[in-house]
């Protein structure tokens, strides 16, 4: 009571003292930017005292909604349309209120009033005989210096003069001249965070947000802080997260039951595996293990500086659809625009991160990219932040001109791009710099820096990923060591780059990628329509048109242009631009044409990465590459010797592929069948069949010998004729023979009765294949060497005990006998006996010697010794 009696008191006083004039005002359709502008609640203002508000669009001093104030009091009354607790209001600060008051009603005036901490009011009352009636007026309050805080209401009261049901409107409350107040919403947050990070970009007044989680992530926590301890918070979503898009809402119901409600689009990112990484394999790229072409287009921006900036995420999905619907299966997308916004960087040009708006909304071209199929050249830079043409122009080339500045932004941004990205296929490649040429020529900075700068991303990136490098170098007069006019040598070759950061061999690109309008051609000729060799590019490694115009070249359309790329090896295209940033083309021109392309090679633009490849790269036998061999050929014959019986099937196939060998192994003689099973990756297989012929044996050789069944000649190979001395006691023989080829004939003579000397037997082979060979044994017979007695006789008496090999004897004989007979009979017919003694005996003894001498010669004596008695 007492409040209001002071109310009532210093409203009385206001009255008297009023004699501001008002001057009426035009609505404005504007949009309104004042902090109280009404447009979507009552932002926790409250009827009291015969009054109720609501917003409405019956009336609007600016933008499309204004608070009425509906009234329907008996007498003199007071109501209010206030705002408990307000924040954000500045003591010594004017505020601006307007006011909308109909004709004919029982109104006396119209205040703006505030009342600090200690409830003091502060008013100032205009008669509704001051105010424009039907009509908006512009009325003031100056909020003491003084005032203490925190405020405790804040608003406007309407006195009436007697009993009136009616309606008056109030709108665009704010700072005097415009400033808006910072009065917080009564419904509002203060924080919004998913999984204990606050979403990016957030602000109270901002009601619809993206966030990302991991593809590992299925549950995140949402929470929210209200600006009003008294509000509360209802939460929806954010649990059981499928794959991709999933929608949270956050309704906030403040304590006079306005309400506001928060958005989340909370994206589940697809899994690493969805797509197929780009790799180079020669001088084309594969995605997974299938070759892919890139059949392309630049998608530069949506919205200049895009990401951190105004990123428009509903435009990036639409687009992407739109481009995989058209056969377009990559975009070149510059990241940053000219660096105004997203990266940070100070005025000495030293790079200390990114803003999280920058990173979120990456995080959501690159679902998008993922989602939709499409390939993203990353562009990171382009001469535009080294030009004079925006307020950061010079911390970007201080950036350059400095190498501990480019170590910043290598270490601080280049690299945590990376690894962020890496594991999504669809970030195939990074382009360095759009057409550095440019700040060479224009901005007149050193290609040196140029140099250490994609010197050190390319370390940077390789060191951290397998994503490619690649600059898209505007003129190839800056590309080329062999262009056709004005070369200046490749300012982006392997050499240059690597001389900046001490030979490290990762400082290189992977691919080319320059660009190509019309102006160009009379210098260089149209790329399309020759090989990169042909226009200046080594051919180690693939090349792309980074940039040509989507309206196509000068007397050719753009299908014919991607056509005659393909044709000339250059490895894709990508037209500028395909959502028309300016006047050289856009989905109109490059749709057709890409579509074109793909309806001719469609697995080319969309491989499944799944390798159906069942083709040999190669076959050999024994090490030796078949002869006529082509992949497309699966027949072959081959001749082996008949010694081969045994071959090594190898064979090369598509790394992806298996090969199974079958045969090759224990050739028979004639054809034999070996077989290679190729089975591509997706089980699509190809057989090639290798028949051998092995030739019937002509191996006329001997393996054994034997002359009465043992060995007694040691056989040499390609000797056909032997000789060997047998004993003279070997009168019979018989040759016995073993061919060394089980296919192989022997015919041998019949056993030979022996003379002495040179006897011959002859061995003939007959090898399978009909050849023959004659061998031919010559055999000595030894003559006899047999110089021994069978029997030796004295007198017609055997001498006493006799043996062939005692050579010595006695024999007594009578003092009567003069004389004895002695005989002696050779064991060996062939040898001759001859006897010396035997008369003329005298008493005692006398010897008789029997001389044999054998038919070689050899000689044997006996000797016997008569004893005359």
């Amino acid at each position: 009571m007492i409040k209001l009696r002071k109310q009532i008191a210093l409203f009385l006083i206001m009255s008297m003292l009023a004699a501001l004039l008002i001057v009426p005002v035009s609505a404005d359709a504007a949009a309104d930017t004042a902090q109280f502008n009404f447009e979507t609640n009552t932002q926790g203002f409250t009827g009291t005292a015969g009054s109720t508000v609501a917003v409405s669009s019956e009336k609007a001093y600016q933008g499309n909604q204004s608070l009425k104030m509906t009234l329907n009091v008996t007498g003199s009354q007071g109501p209010f349309a206030r705002l408990s607790s307000p924040a954000g209001l500045t003591a010594g600060s004017t505020y601006e209120f307007q006011v909308w008051v109909p004709s004919g009603a029982s109104i006396a005036g119209v205040q703006p009033y505030m009342m600090d901490s200690t409830w003091s009011w502060t008013g100032n009352f205009v008669p509704y005989t001051n105010l424009t009636k039907d009509a908006w007026n512009t009325l003031t309050l100056t909020i003491p210096a003084g005032a203490k805080t925190p405020f405790n209401e804040f608003g406007v009261q309407v006195q009436s003069s007697g009993d009136y049901a009616g309606s008056v409107y109030i709108d665009s409350i704010g700072i005097l001249g415009g400033t808006p107040i910072e009065v917080p919403n009564p419904a509002g947050l203060s924080d919004l965070r998913v999984n204990g990070t606050t979403v990016a970009g957030f602000t109270s007044k901002d009601f619809s947000y993206i966030a990302h989680v991991p593809n590992g992530i299925t549950s995140a926590a949402v929470t929210a802080a209200t600006i009003a301890a008294d509000a509360t918070v209802t939460i929806t979503g954010g649990r059981n997260l499928a794959v991709g898009e999933n929608a949270v809402t956050v309704e906030v119901t403040a304590k006079d039951l306005t309400k506001q409600t928060y958005t989340i689009k909370l994206i589940r990112d697809l899994p690493s595996g969805q797509g197929n990484r780009i790799t180079v394999q020669g001088t084309e790229f594969y995605a997974g293990h299938e070759r892919i072409w890139f059949n392309g287009a630049n998608t530069p921006w949506d919205n200049w500086n895009d990401f951190g900036g105004d990123f428009d995420y509903d435009f990036w999905d639409t687009h992407f659809a739109l481009l995989h619907a058209n056969g377009v299966n990559a975009s070149r997308v510059w990241i940053t625009s000219n660096g105004e916004v997203g990266i940070n960087i100070d005025a000495d040009g030293h790079v200390s991160g990114a803003t999280a708006a920058h990173w979120n909304d990456l995080d959501s071209l690159f679902y998008l990219a993922q989602k939709h199929g499409v390939y993203i050249m990353a562009t990171l830079l382009s001469f535009d932040h080294m030009k004079n043409s925006h307020p950061s122009y010079d911390s970007w080339r201080k950036m350059l001109m400095s190498e501990a500045n480019i170590d910043s932004y290598v270490n601080n941004y280049v690299i945590p791009f990376t690894n962020r990205y890496k594991d999504n296929p669809y970030l195939w490649s990074i382009d360095f710099m759009n057409e550095p040429d440019w700040v060479f020529e224009e901005s007149k900075l050193p290609w040196e820096n140029l140099q250490s700068l994609f010197a050190k991303m390319s370390v940077g990136v390789h060191a951290n990923s397998n994503v490619l490098t690649t600059v898209g170098v505007a003129m190839i007069k800056y590309n080329s060591d062999t262009c056709t006019e004005g070369c200046q040598g490749n300012k982006v070759g392997d050499n240059a780059l690597m001389a900046r950061v001490g030979g490290n061999p990762q400082a290189k690109l992977d691919f080319w990628s320059p660009h190509y309008y019309d102006w160009m051609g009379q210098y260089w000729g149209n790329p399309m329509y020759m090989t990169p060799e042909q226009f200046g590019l080594s051919a180690d490694r693939p090349a792309v048109i980074g940039e040509t115009a989507a309206l196509g070249t000068a007397g050719h359309t753009l299908t014919q242009d991607y056509v005659s790329a393909y044709a000339n090896g250059w490895q894709g295209m990508m037209p500028w631009t395909s959502n028309g940033v300016d006047g050289l083309g856009d989905i109109t021109r490059v749709g057709p044409a890409a579509s074109s392309f793909y309806n001719q090679h469609p697995d080319l633009v969309y491989p499944s990465g799944i390798s159906k490849n069942a083709d040999l790269k190669d076959l050999k036998v024994d090490g030796v590459t078949v002869a006529g061999f082509d992949a497309e050929t699966l027949s072959y014959s081959l001749q082996v010797p008949n010694t081969t019986t045994s071959i090594a099937v190898t064979a090369t196939a598509d790394p992806y592929a298996t090969v199974v060998v079958t045969g090759g192994t224990a050739l028979a003689v004639g054809n034999n069948t070996a077989t290679v099973t190729v089975t591509a990756e997706n089980g699509s297989s190809k057989v090639y069949t290798l028949t051998v012929t092995r030739a019937k044996s002509s191996n006329t050789a001997l393996s054994e010998l034997k002359i009465n069944g043992q060995s007694l000649i040691a056989l040499v190979p390609g000797k056909f004729a032997y000789s060997i001395t047998v004993p003279n006691n070997m009168i019979v023989v018989y040759v016995s023979a073993k061919a060394a080829s089980e296919t192989a004939k022997v015919a041998v003579d019949p056993a030979l009765s022996l003379v002495i000397g040179s006897n011959q037997v002859n061995v003939q082979v007959t090898a399978e294949d009909g050849t023959k060979q004659t061998y031919t044994i010559t055999i000595n017979r030894a003559k006899s060497g047999n110089a021994s007695l069978s029997g030796l006789f004295v007198d017609g008496k055997s001498v006493p005990s006799f043996s062939p090999d005692n050579l010595t004897y006695k024999v007594k004989v009578p003092r009567s006998k003069k004389s004895v007979t002695v005989n002696a009979i050779a064991a060996d017919w062939n040898a001759k006996a001859t006897i010396s003694g035997g008369s003329n005996l005298v008493v005692g003894n006398n010897t008789v010697t029997v001389t044999v001498t054998a038919q070689d010669g050899t000689k044997k004596i006996y000797t016997i010794t008569v004893v005359r008695g």
